[in-house]
């Protein structure tokens, strides 16, 4: 019997956009992530990182 791996996971970010603070959908695959907020449009890869707390997701021009 072969086991079927999911090809991509999907994830919802709580006022995650960093444009309009919506919840942000999030899907992860194997070529990375990729982001688009449902609300005002904006769409972007975003980088995530395991932190001892748990993740970060962050997305380009954003400061730490």
């Amino acid at each position: 019997m072969t086991e079927v791996q999911p090809t991509s996971r999907d994830y919802k970010i709580p006022e995650g956009c960093p444009v309009c603070s919506a919840d942000l959908p999030v899907r992860v695959s194997s070529s990375g992530p990729s982001a688009v907020c449902k609300h005002c449009g904006w769409f972007g890869r975003p980088t995530i990182t395991v932190t001892h707390g748990g993740l970060r997701v962050s997305v380009e021009g954003e400061r730490a």
